[in-house]
């Protein structure tokens, strides 16, 4: 089980350094494999937003931008990512800052001076991409110091649980061991209640009562499935070792992280009469989500 400390703080936060809180967690049962900070050396990075974008006078590959990190005047910041545009909103590693053992100076690029760099998150240590600038939502706040905004001063905790913790497989069951050690009460999120606006129901027939005496569903429409997951989310399910794969997948990962409630979303077009839960019949073959197929 991975986890962010921040995350677990959410639900309980007694008054313990992170290295008494990993021993509280050892203590409990939940040995601590690991402890690794969520994102890489950095410093001076802000949000930034690119105004303009021009093709540089000698070098097909760069461009020549004029960024805004709030103040008076734009900084001009040559770029060679492919995905650089006006209007993107991107972190800035401004000049004095370091970025890992680089420091961010004035330089010169094929002649033409640039005030700072704009990163990708694989630069920063949150993502192994490195296919172009890390794309910050509309929303992002221009001049925040970026490890503030995404409170990156974080670190990811792995346990390894015992097959009789199951009760452990949720932040919220962490928390709850947590707050028994250390006699601190829970601060659960308070989540907002969504009243029902159709009746549609779907039939669930369980023909495996003795392995799964209980499935619940329910019909959900109206989503977006190319709709942009939030940052908040997409950044506690990498810190959980998950990355993401869009809304839907997002909140049933997210929710089972939280919770420990396992769940999976269906395509409500590809079920024809009702969903059965029932034993595999042998040699029976199945495709999963990454494609491969297995032999039941």
């Amino acid at each position: 089980m991975k986890f962010s400390e921040n995350w677990l703080r959410e639900w309980v936060d007694p008054d313990l350094d992170r290295e008494a809180l990993a021993e509280t967690l050892t203590m409990a049962g939940l040995e601590v494999d690991a402890v690794e900070a969520v994102a890489g050396e950095f410093s001076g990075v802000v949000v930034a937003e690119v105004l303009s974008v021009e093709p540089h006078p000698d070098a097909d590959k760069l461009r020549v931008c004029q960024v805004s990190t709030g103040g008076d005047a734009p900084l001009q910041i040559v770029c060679g990512a492919p995905n650089v545009r006006a209007g993107m909103k991107a972190p800035l590693a401004t000049v004095g800052g370091r970025v890992g053992d680089m420091k961010i100076r004035k330089a010169k690029l094929r002649g033409v001076p640039s005030h700072g760099m704009l990163c990708s998150a694989r630069e920063l240590g949150l993502s192994d991409d490195h296919q172009g600038l890390m794309d910050l939502p509309a929303n992002a706040p221009v001049g925040r110091d970026l490890r503030d905004w995404l409170d990156l001063d974080d670190v990811a905790i792995e346990v390894d649980l015992t097959p009789n913790r199951g009760d452990c497989l949720g932040v919220e069951g962490i928390a709850r061991e947590v707050g028994a050690l250390t006699g601190t009460d829970l601060t659960p999120p308070r989540p907002v209640a969504v009243d029902e606006t159709i009746d549609d129901v779907l039939p669930v027939e369980v023909q495996a009562p003795e392995a799964c005496p209980r499935y619940l569903g329910r019909i959900i429409r109206g989503i977006d499935p190319q709709a942009q997951t939030p940052l908040w989310m997409q950044e506690k399910l990498r810190r959980s070792g998950l990355r993401s794969l869009g809304p839907v997948v997002d909140v049933t990962n997210y929710v089972m992280l939280e919770l420990g409630q396992p769940m999976h979303a269906f395509d409500l077009a590809q079920i024809s009469d009702a969903v059965v839960v029932r034993r595999a019949n042998k040699g029976e073959k199945l495709t999963l989500l990454d494609e491969r197929e297995v032999e039941l």
